[in-house]
């Protein structure tokens, strides 16, 4: 992975970016962030983004959505406790994206699963 991508990485989608149509707004990020980018290296942050990070901290975030049924973050101790245990699983595997954008696509879970 290109090290000066990753080092923007957070800047280069937004939470709600990884979900149905939206996916092709991180595409023009990109390009326009780094336009003497290769397509190969477009395609590989493209897969980094939404496949990898995003499949692995969705998965988390299907998980407080199902169990809480809110369509915001909830606000419990305990939802905020295990909230707080997946980021660090998934700022764990990819340090890269900061825990704000974790939380982001916690919240942008619960809102489509639950509104």
């Amino acid at each position: 992975m290109n090290k000066e991508i990753l080092e923007n990485i957070n800047d280069l989608f937004d939470s709600y970016d990884l979900f149905g149509s939206n996916t092709v707004k991180i595409r023009d990020r990109i390009k326009t962030r780094f336009p003497d980018i290769t397509e190969e290296t477009i395609k590989e942050t493209e897969l980094y983004i939404k496949k990898e990070f995003g499949t692995y901290c969705v998965k988390y975030a299907d998980i407080i959505a199902e169990k809480y049924k809110t369509p915001f973050l909830p606000k419990s101790d305990e939802a905020q406790q295990e909230i707080g245990e997946y980021v660090k699983e998934c700022k764990k595997k990819y340090p890269y994206f900061d825990e704000k954008k974790n939380i982001e696509i916690f919240s942008a879970v619960c809102w489509l699963a639950n509104r």
